[in-house]
């Protein structure tokens, strides 16, 4: 449905301009990708405080820091995520809850992209990570795992991208 002459797409196909978009799309999307999360902080804090020593990671997108073509709403909400966990690291620390957050870029995740309407957008975005790959997801879980760790306790509000470099590069 959507406003007059606008179809809305699923919420996965993010790779719109924004005058493409749909209401109902960005409302899936701020639904999935922040209010979740931040339902899930709330449900879980009292066990979190109890504990003594809890940590939550959240995993948002070099979106969410960078800008991008295309990317206007999925951006909108990754930044979302990544601004509530800045917060939530300052507010609930007292408590002994630490909050950090994981932005990955582009991830083997065994979607395949050659028959994509956006596969050639998707193979010159590659080629700007100084690395020349995607990341393995072991790359990004073995990151949040250690966040959770006893060995990252004092690391608390941190946005660390696991992108190849990709957000330092110059192109």
């Amino acid at each position: 449905m959507g406003e007059p002459g606008i179809q809305s797409k699923q919420c996965t196909e993010k790779y719109y301009r924004m005058s493409e978009y749909a209401l109902e799309d960005l409302s899936s999307m701020m639904s999935t990708n922040v209010e979740s999360p931040y339902h899930l902080c709330q449900l879980s804090y009292p066990l979190l405080t109890a504990s003594g020593n809890g940590s939550i990671v959240f995993v948002a997108s070099i979106a969410g820091i960078k800008a991008l073509t295309r990317l206007s709403a999925y951006a909108a909400t990754k930044s979302a995520v990544i601004q509530i966990s800045k917060n939530l690291a300052c507010e609930w620390a007292k408590d002994g809850i630490r909050r950090n957050t994981v932005t990955p870029w582009a991830v083997n995740t065994g979607v395949k992209v050659e028959n994509d309407d956006h596969s050639d957008d998707f193979r010159q975005l590659i080629g700007l990570i100084p690395i020349r790959r995607i990341a393995e997801p072991n790359e990004i879980s073995s990151l949040v795992t250690f966040l959770c760790l006893p060995a990252a306790s004092y690391i608390n509000g941190q946005v660390v991208s696991v992108d190849g470099g990709f957000t330092v590069s110059s192109f």
